[in-house]
């Protein structure tokens, strides 16, 4: 019995490493992919390229350097007895024990979310009682306090959660086009998360589980590390294309041939393998970039985190669709060769 358990044990792991292997592979694929474009192209035409660089940091600003303060509400121990009529005085409890001195991003965002619920829900049942008026004006106070410090948490919960970070800096990789690169689970994970600047109390477990995602699938970070890698592969290839195209004047039976092997090239590497990834790409910015644009320009990012957030969102996305219209375009000249030499 022991020996089935350890042997179907044994199949579940191995299972599971191949199939993580397997993901590994796919994320990588667009690279290995762009270098034997690069490589058929230069092996048929004999014009050599540089190496280029590799794609390996997306030069994210220090994840401390952006942490905000919040200022702390000190409440004395009168004002907090007097509390017993709310549910507000177990949240203040709960934030001054030692755990709750030790809160993460997450956990200090869906705390407050929750405080600045109980502090108005507690001026309300206050209200008719005369004899708490001056309590009443405190919790006023406080929730405008609390109100005003509110985006400064929610900026903490994005440049200092694991997981964002993870998410729009880290990882390594590049995107696949398939289910792998989580996209759906991304754009809700987002969407919720941009969602929760509204100040109502937040499903705590919602976020966890948002953020796991975000963390284990960081499709942002891999996005932008694709879209430099193509626009980099794609401009030195397009340099080779040019050359190529100068010594090719389509003037004999030679030439000819030797363009329909380029056409050959195109379709078996780009068009089948290189286009389908890009077009995936576009897919996500069209339908995520919103979002994180909305991230950019939310009340307290710090300003160094927003222009990060930008200049892949924005500049460099633009630069990889300038270098794609480019690529494709001296194609379209190598294509139309044969018949521009015959009019």
């Amino acid at each position: 019995m022991n020996m089935i358990k350890n042997y179907t044990a044994h199949k579940v792991i191995t299972i599971t490493v191949l199939l993580f292997l397997a993901g590994c592979g796919e994320h990588k694929k667009i690279a290995k992919d762009l270098a034997d474009y690069n490589e058929r192209l230069q092996s048929f035409t004999g014009i050599k390229l540089a190496p280029t660089p590799k794609i390996d940091n997306l030069y994210a600003p220090n994840k401390q350097s952006l942490k905000l303060d919040v200022e702390q509400l000190s409440i004395n121990l009168r004002e907090f007895n007097a509390f017993n009529q709310c549910s507000l005085n177990q949240l203040v409890a709960q934030r001054n024990t030692a755990l709750g001195k030790m809160q993460l991003p997450s956990s200090r965002f869906a705390y407050e979310s929750k405080l600045i619920f109980e502090l108005m829900v507690c001026q309300q049942n206050l209200k008719d009682d005369d004899e708490k008026a001056d309590l009443q004006e405190k919790l006023a106070i406080w929730t405008i306090q609390k109100q005003q410090q509110f985006p400064r948490v929610w900026a903490n919960l994005i440049t200092q959660s694991s997981e964002t970070v993870a998410h729009l800096t880290g990882g390594s990789g590049f995107i696949s086009g398939t289910s792998s690169d989580n996209f759906q689970a991304t754009k809700q994970a987002l969407t919720f998360i941009l969602k929760g600047q509204s100040g109502h109390p937040i499903d705590a477990s919602a976020l966890e589980s948002h953020l796991q995602q975000l963390g284990n699938a960081p499709l942002l970070a891999k996005q932008w590390r694709t879209q430099i890698l193509l626009k980099q592969e794609l401009d030195s290839i397009s340099s080779l294309l040019r050359t190529y195209l100068e010594g090719n004047t389509c003037s004999g039976i030679k030439q000819q041939k030797s363009i329909e092997i380029m056409q050959n090239i195109f379709r078996l590497f780009f068009a089948q393998r290189i286009q389908p990834v890009a077009g995936q790409l576009n897919r996500y910015h069209y339908q995520l970039s919103g979002l994180v644009e909305q991230l950019a320009q939310s009340s307290q990012i710090p300003p160094e985190f927003a222009n990060y957030l930008s200049l892949h969102n924005k500049l460099n996305y633009a630069a990889y669709t300038e270098a794609m219209r480019l690529h494709i375009e001296i194609w379209q000249q190598i294509f139309t060769r044969c018949e521009q030499s015959t009019t």
